[in-house]
């Protein structure tokens, strides 16, 4: 849905505060919680116009809840086995920021050198000085131990299960972003289904206090296009 498409449905309502409009779908009636609802009529119960995203939103829950304990499991499984094997090594990218210059003098030895090199032989270094050689070597024995102890530390961490339950965690949060985008699918035909919206996104991680996710926001819009709808009278 274009950007143009979702302003047009919230400038339907001029004298509303769609921020507050918003939070307040968060907070809306516990009736989205009912399944069904009886008829004006008194008849036996119809089932609610927005039941599919009432029962979707139950299996988001759960899933939610079981993301939540397996991250407290390996949250868990991961300070144990740190504590294990002790204080982490200095990891290799934080190392390269930290590399070492050259030292001033060692780079002016370079820099002469460099004078006399044809353009053919500059990506060799056999023209640069022994000493800058040297130093070369030295750094690049020191980047080779870095990376090896921090190798080793995580070695023994893996040994140690402190990633055992990775794959399980971030199958459950494919599952968990999964259900977000299929409620943001369905059309909702009550406020209590566009609160199910609202909901998910929240859930997901998502924000209702920045003004520019509005426009651009999946459930945003897919809210601003039930909104369009209802005031259509339920036939866009």
């Amino acid at each position: 849905m274009s950007n143009t498409t979702v302003r047009a449905a919230a400038e339907g309502m001029p004298e509303i505060n769609r921020r507050r409009m918003l939070l307040g779908l968060a907070v809306a009636s516990t009736a989205a919680a009912t399944i069904t609802v009886a008829s004006a009529a008194g008849c036996a119960p119809v089932e609610h116009p927005d039941a599919e995203l009432f029962r979707l939103e139950q299996e988001m829950e759960a899933a939610h809840a079981r993301m939540k304990r397996i991250e407290r499991t390996s949250s868990r499984a991961d300070k144990k086995a740190r504590k294990a094997v002790g204080p982490a090594p200095i990891q290799p990218h934080e190392w390269e920021k930290q590399e070492p210059k050259m030292p001033g003098h060692l780079s002016e030895m370079r820099q002469t050198a460099l004078k006399s090199v044809l353009f053919v032989n500059f990506l060799s270094t056999d023209w640069e000085p022994a000493p800058v050689r040297a130093w070369r070597d030295a750094a690049e024995k020191e980047r080779g131990r870095v990376r090896a102890a921090w190798d080793e530390y995580h070695a023994k961490l893996k040994e140690l299960g402190y990633d055992a339950n990775e794959d399980a965690f971030n199958a459950c949060c494919s599952e968990h972003d999964e259900f977000a985008k299929r409620i943001c699918s369905i059309p909702a035909h009550t406020f209590e289904g566009m609160a199910v919206k609202l909901r998910a996104h929240v859930r997901t991680g998502g924000e209702i206090e920045k003004e520019e996710m509005y426009l651009d926001d999946y459930a945003f819009a897919s809210i601003a296009a039930d909104i369009r709808r209802l005031a259509n009278g339920g036939t866009a």
